[in-house]
């Protein structure tokens, strides 16, 4: 077990704003960070952090938390394996072992199974009959040495890792979600991986979670990396990070290369901060996980068409995070480690020290390829000039792109400009019409996994081979969730999406943890079997998303709150976790900062960091923050009073064993809640309310 001062000191050694940074980009809006969710797609950020209490929400998808939800989320951990992520980022020894941590859960045997599945490969490499994979990896400079070093195998295929993981007792759904087994139908598995020589893939913690195959002849596909997993995705992972991370710290450099050989020749070469993608060009992420531990990254392409090509894909990322991308293309078609056999480590390190900017090797690429000495190869030129520049679009400095290809080409300025638009319009409707393609062909797949699943063979996807597709990978990533101001809080907003009722009822809305503490709809929900859903009226609704906005104002500014404790006294709390959220806040001893307001938080709730992270009016008000703390307390005590009256009116109607004196004490409550009302009402209207004015904006906005 990891005991709380242990949480607590990982936690105070984890900077929520500069983890969520490494992979979003952030912007800051008062007090608050926004940026667009890393976890659903959307173009307008709904995703913010509050720095002051470490916590983060999303309004698009709902999530939110402290970081070490965030990691959870991002790494796809479990809580306890977002600690240690996090202690071991800090350089914090924790006290329990990884064995204690991991013991008996999913992502714990899908690493079991991999390492059992790399050390089978390795022991058919080195010991077993067939002596191909041996001399493949011979003609190569890789003898038995650098095998062990870096684990390298063989695949027999044959079933023959199947039958050594049933003997090992992992069960045949554990092969398939490691994707190391497919499904033959009819119960049958079969080994994914056939006569190929296998390099281990590992994780940045040095888990091993996934297997590259290389063909050792001719055939296709020359490389076969394991499908997309619960551990494993290849637009997120890096070959040999795990063993390069702390060179890549040292040098304050990062080099990509292409392949695994490329890889481990410029590890025995001695260029140690390398790392490789894993079949995919150089992606968002890659780059994100890169800048975290450097800020200059030398991408290696080799010297044919496609090492040109991948180098031109990479333009989109040489503005992020004042990132120095550098670019090295090597000669004569090498591949780094042809170029370090003929010519030698030292060599390639001096290419390495004197890579250009990626962008001056692509506008000097794009000037050698190109004939400007006619006009039409002067319109080709800008065409092809302006495609590569097409992700820098909507840059601040997209200016000075069209004044660089202006005198690359001989060009005036207005002409590069005017012809942005059309060319920008086509790769834009060449960009859509491939997004359709994948999306077509990621159905397909689907369809072919399902139908391998059940035994038969998918067939619209002419020259798949049954089991080509692993079984357990990503679904779509769903729509995203358009906002609503709380005013007007859909019926799903603080729960699992509604039950199927009667159409007479009202729709079902339970926030996660308050099933037994919302109140019911009536006497005779009350009586309802305990199985019954509890349902919220559209107030009460409304009252939450309030209550979770005054707690994201408390715990930011709790001093500024204790001399109106006597107002939060008024409310009638409709989650009885945000009032004790509330007082645990209010209960610590002035000059308390938010950070210790928000343990004092979850001393008393567990989820706190997942209620308080929800509101937004500190972010989006322009107001000064007394202002809305008052605004909201008003907001929150007429919802309140709002209700009272409601229950007063029902009971006056509906309740005939109410005496005289009962019907006038609630006659006269009414009268001064009316009261009371009108007063609220009035001073709410004179503060424009930063929700509605969003809704309004939102809705102009789509009109137009």
């Amino acid at each position: 077990m990891i005991s709380d001062e242990e949480k607590d000191q990982v936690r105070a050694a984890s900077d929520l704003v500069a983890i969520v940074q490494e992979t979003v980009e952030l912007k800051p809006r008062g007090h608050e960070f926004w940026g667009c969710c890393p976890f659903h797609g959307e173009k307008t950020p709904s995703f913010h952090i509050i720095p002051a209490t470490q916590v983060w929400h999303c309004f698009g998808c709902g999530e939110g938390g402290d970081v070490f939800t965030y990691i959870m989320k991002r790494e796809n951990l479990s809580f306890p394996e977002s600690i240690h992520y996090l202690a071991d980022r800090a350089g914090i020894e924790l006290h329990d072992t990884g064995a204690q941590r991991d013991r008996g859960t999913k992502r714990a045997r899908i690493y079991d199974l991999c390492a059992e599945t790399a050390q089978f490969y390795h022991t058919m490499l080195m010991r077993g009959k067939d002596s191909r994979p041996r001399e493949y990896f011979a003609s190569r400079g890789m003898g038995g040495d650098v095998c062990r070093r870096y684990c390298l195998g063989f695949a027999p295929g044959r079933n023959a890792l199947v039958s050594h993981l049933s003997q090992a007792g992992f069960t045949p759904q554990e092969m398939i979600d490691a994707n190391v087994a497919v499904s033959r139908g009819r119960g049958q598995l079969a080994d994914r991986f056939y006569d190929r020589v296998m390099f281990p893939i590992f994780d940045e913690q040095g888990h091993n979670i996934a297997f590259g195959g290389r063909i050792m002849g001719d055939g296709q596909p020359k490389y076969l990396n394991t499908a997309e997993t619960s551990v494993f995705h290849k637009k997120r992972n890096l070959y040999g990070f795990n063993w390069a991370k702390e060179f890549i710290v040292a040098q304050d450099t990062a080099i990509v290369v292409e392949g695994y050989t490329d890889c481990i020749a410029c590890w025995e070469a001695g260029i140690k901060n390398v790392v490789a993608t894993l079949g995919t060009a150089l992606t968002e992420h890659h780059v994100k996980t890169l800048t975290r531990f450097a800020k200059r990254i030398v991408y290696m392409f080799d010297g044919d068409a496609a090492g040109q090509k991948a180098a031109r894909r990479a333009i989109q990322f040489i503005e992020q995070d004042s990132m120095d991308l550098r670019c090295v293309v090597l000669p004569d078609g090498n591949d780094p480690m042809e170029f370090i056999t003929a010519h030698g480590g030292e060599a390639l390190q001096a290419r390495i020290d004197a890579a250009e900017p990626l962008m001056d090797f692509v506008y000097r690429s794009l000037q050698e390829s190109s004939d400007i000495t006619t006009p039409g190869g002067r319109a080709k030129a800008l065409e092809d000039a302006l495609t590569l520049i097409y992700p820098l679009r909507d840059s601040y400095m997209i200016d000075t792109y069209f004044i660089q290809i202006a005198d690359l080409l001989g060009l005036d300025l207005e002409t590069v400009r005017a012809s942005s638009g059309r060319v920008f319009r086509d790769v834009a409707k060449r960009e859509d019409a491939e997004r359709r393609r994948e999306q077509n062909y990621e159905r397909q797949r689907a369809q072919a996994e399902r139908a391998g699943s059940a035994g038969g063979r998918a067939s619209g996807l002419q020259g798949t081979s049954r089991g080509a597709w692993a079984a357990g990978a990503t679904p779509p990533v769903s729509a995203p969730v358009e906002e609503d101001p709380y005013d007007y809080v859909p019926l799903d907003a603080y729960g699992a999406a509604p039950v199927e009722v009667d159409e007479d009822l009202p729709p079902i809305d339970v926030p996660a943890g308050m099933e037994s503490a919302a109140p019911v709809a009536d006497s005779s929900s009350a009586a309802a079997a305990p199985s019954m859903p509890i349902v919220l009226t559209d107030l009460e609704r409304k009252s939450l998303a309030g209550e979770r906005e005054l707690l994201t104002m408390l715990t930011s500014y709790p001093d500024l709150f204790r001399t109106y404790a006597d107002r939060i006294c008024s409310i009638e709390w409709v989650d009885p976790r945000h009032e004790s959220i509330a007082w645990a806040v209010l209960a610590t001893p002035p000059g308390t900062d938010p950070a210790a307001c928000m343990d004092a938080a979850r001393a008393v709730c567990p989820e706190a960091a997942s209620l308080v992270s929800a509101g937004r009016i500190s972010a989006t008000s322009k107001h000064p923050t007394e202002t809305n703390i008052v605004f909201m307390l008003d907001t929150l005590e007429l919802y309140t009073i709002k209700r009272r009256m409601r229950a007063a009116q029902a009971k006056l109607r509906q309740d005939r064993s109410l005496d005289d004196e009962a019907r006038r004490v609630l006659t006269m409550q009414a009268v001064q809640d009316s009261q009371r009302q009108r007063e609220l009402q009035k001073s709410i209207g004179g503060v424009a309310d930063p929700f509605r004015l969003i809704g309004l904006e939102t809705a102009s906005a789509d009109q137009a």
